[in-house]
């Protein structure tokens, strides 16, 4: 019997931890141990913890720990593994109906890959909007490393149609890891780094892993914050995402990967502006003033311009507008236009 651990870091989800814990479905799945990490809530979580690990005797186990963030509690979780498979779940998840049954059948039926990887859904209360991440959707796909690798690292000019589909294979949730790949390797906090998820993945996968795509098993990815404004500006935001490109530049010259992982790499970079953008624009913290001034020394990065807009011509035409007033620097007129966006984002992607 394949047995598999499942990491879900805490804090102050009291309102949603139970439901997670029932999609789960340990009663049926005998097979999974889950480990919970509180990582120094305020709330009734701890409490609500414990009453889980009585409840599920011997599948639930629960880590107490002084707040160390998202990262923190991963790795926290990371040291009590025991499973042949790992993966990671965030509290306000779920799974959906069968998943983790499903998942297993199709490890079992590939012959125990290296990674098993599943489409989700972005739930927005009653609506759920399904991400495919390869287009397939009737059976499996088998992928190799490399072909992983380069969707992490970014996407082919001529991919580039959607660009908010560009980080929809970073996530580690809705993954199943084998044991053996995982094993020493531990998050960066998105303090230091610009992507804790991405950088893992790029650091966990390599070229000779065998993977497998399950088409029809669905990680519920539940937004439930869909307030704009949701956070003060960080400092150190441009230098986090800096240093992840530049990790990434430094293990495709370690590996020597070839010259298409570093177009990908420019790629990502090109069209991280936006993102950049817009967690500016999005920020609390700073006057409307501060954060054109801050928006616009970004996009005068030259490494976030080896591509101009016109270099991509299958991208959709609403994002051809947005680089393009990037690539000028209207960033009055940009403000705007992602400001009046913003509650329609859902949407958009």
């Amino acid at each position: 019997m394949l047995n598999i651990d499942i990491i879900i870091p805490v804090y102050n989800a009291e309102e949603y931890l139970e439901r997670c814990i029932n999609s789960i479905d340990i009663d049926t799945n005998k097979n999974v141990n889950v480990i919970l990490v509180n990582d120094g809530s305020t709330d009734n979580s701890l409490m609500l913890c414990q009453k889980l690990e009585k409840k599920h005797e011997g599948n639930i186990k629960v880590v107490d720990q002084k707040n160390k963030g998202l990262s923190g509690a991963r790795n926290t979780g990371l040291e009590y593994i025991s499973g042949d498979y790992i993966a990671f779940m965030d509290p306000d998840d779920t799974y959906d109906v069968g998943y983790i049954k499903n998942c297993i059948q199709r490890i079992k039926k590939f012959n125990n890959p290296d990674l098993v990887i599943t489409p989700y859904k972005r739930v927005y209360g009653e609506e759920k909007i399904v991400n495919n991440l390869y287009d397939v959707t009737d059976k499996e796909l088998v992928l190799n490393g490399d072909d992983i690798l380069k969707r992490l690292y970014g996407m082919d000019i001529k991919e580039v149609i959607n660009p908010a589909t560009m980080n929809d294979l970073s996530p580690v949730w809705g993954k199943f890891y084998k044991k053996s790949l995982i094993l020493d390797k531990k998050f960066i906090d998105t303090k230091e780094i610009g992507s804790e998820d991405l950088l893992f993945n790029v650091n966990v996968v390599n070229t000779d892993i065998r993977a497998v795509y399950i088409p029809d098993c669905y990680y519920l990815y539940t937004k439930t914050n869909n307030n704009s404004l949701t956070a003060n500006y960080n400092e150190n935001l441009i230098n986090s995402w800096g240093k992840l490109f530049s990790l990434m530049e430094i293990q495709a010259k370690r590996e020597k990967y070839n010259t298409e992982y570093f177009t990908r790499l420019d790629v990502r970079k090109y069209l991280s502006k936006m993102s950049l953008v817009r967690a500016i624009y999005n920020s609390k913290n700073l006057t409307v003033r501060n954060k054109i001034s801050i928006a616009k020394k970004t996009v005068k990065n030259p490494e976030y311009n080896k591509f101009k807009y016109s270099d991509f011509p299958n991208m959709i035409s609403r994002w051809k507008i947005l680089m393009w007033l990037c690539d000028h620097e209207y960033m009055y007129v940009l403000y705007i236009i992602i400001r009046l966006l913003e509650p329609y984002k859902n949407k958009l992607k």
